[in-house]
């Protein structure tokens, strides 16, 4: 099944943010992997082209880790919770699961805010980077290892999530048969990723948009130096079902790049993602891009042209973002 648009508004969940103040409520945790004690090439660093880099995997992961990739992070989570009126998923998981995982967490936020909605669940968050806050609720982990990896054999996970992280992952088939077999009998896994190629439904967009352009440049530099592929969301469903996953659906939102929507909700949504995506950009540009070998000059004008044109209202582009969602055949 699949659906597209806006649905309607839902109440809020009433959830706290990411970054506020730390309370007395919570125990200190210590980021660790299960899978070894942590050496100095998983929390080492790398400073390049003004940015932070990990080193862990020979710092195969182009994005870099610093303050700025943080405030990035933080502003696309809240645009995540203002598109969807507070909700943090669609999967039907019930109101009691007791195992989950987000695979390449980030900095945390997801994991943290469905550990406070479900206390008697035991919520872990893996990435490349030890990069979480220490102060967390008592029933959420941080682990650091390679999601790619055969990293666990568990079996009994209730919910699996993933956002924004399937277009750094060189095999998504290989990762989602990891999944299928680490989730229990009538589980559920969730996919959050945006297609990278721009919509518009007016003809307002020139062919020659510089979004289009750069992303046209990210496919290429990210397939060819990483062997990644940026638009595996678009038919991640038809994977799911050869895999063996049952009730695979998908919904399809719109996201307005900057803020000329009419409606007030869509483009508060839309100056969020105008913000996520210039940062994306400026993070694309500061070592992939230039690796690449494009030079300083080119860069600078399409920076400087995809920022003029992100600002202009007249100019209706819009680019979708997929929830996909799946279960495990029940037993």
């Amino acid at each position: 099944m699949e659906e597209s648009g806006i649905i309607e508004p839902i109440p809020d969940e009433d959830l706290p943010d990411a970054d506020q103040e730390v309370t007395s409520d919570y125990e200190p945790s210590l980021n660790g992997s299960t899978f070894g004690s942590l050496t100095s090439s998983v929390t080492d660093h790398v400073w390049e082209y003004g940015r932070r880099y990990h080193i862990f995997r020979y710092g195969r992961y182009p994005i870099p880790n610093d303050e700025d990739e943080f405030k990035r992070e933080s502003l696309k989570h809240s645009m995540f919770k203002e598109l969807l009126s507070g909700r943090l998923y669609f999967a039907p998981i019930g109101d009691n699961p007791q195992k989950i995982i987000d695979l390449g967490t980030g900095f945390g936020e997801w994991a943290i805010e469905v550990g406070e909605m479900f206390p008697s669940a035991k919520v872990t968050g893996i990435d490349l980077s030890p990069i979480q806050p220490v102060w967390i609720p008592p029933n959420v982990e941080f682990l650091v290892d390679d999601i790619e990896d055969q990293w666990m054999h568990d079996n009994d996970y209730d919910f699996m999530h993933l956002r924004f992280v399937g277009i750094t992952i060189k095999d998504n088939i290989a990762l989602f048969r990891t999944i299928f077999e680490n989730l229990k009998p009538g589980g559920w896994v969730e996919s959050q990723e945006i297609l990278p190629r721009v919509g518009c439904d007016d003809n307002t967009t020139p062919l020659d948009y510089p979004l289009s352009t750069f992303y046209r440049i990210c496919k290429d530099i990210m397939h060819e130096k990483y062997q990644f592929e940026i638009g595996f969301v678009e038919h991640l469903p038809q994977d799911l079902e050869q895999i063996g996953f049952v009730n695979v659906q998908r919904r399809i939102y719109h996201l307005p790049v900057g803020e000329w929507p009419r409606d007030r909700h869509l483009r508060m949504v839309g100056g969020y993602f105008r913000e996520v995506l210039m940062d994306f950009v400026n993070a694309m540009v500061a070592r992939p891009f230039v690796e690449a070998g494009l030079e300083k000059t080119e860069i600078e004008d399409l920076v400087n042209n995809i920022k003029a044109a992100m600002g202009n209202r007249r100019i209706h582009a819009y680019l979708p973002i997929h929830f996909v969602w799946a279960q495990k055949p029940p037993a």
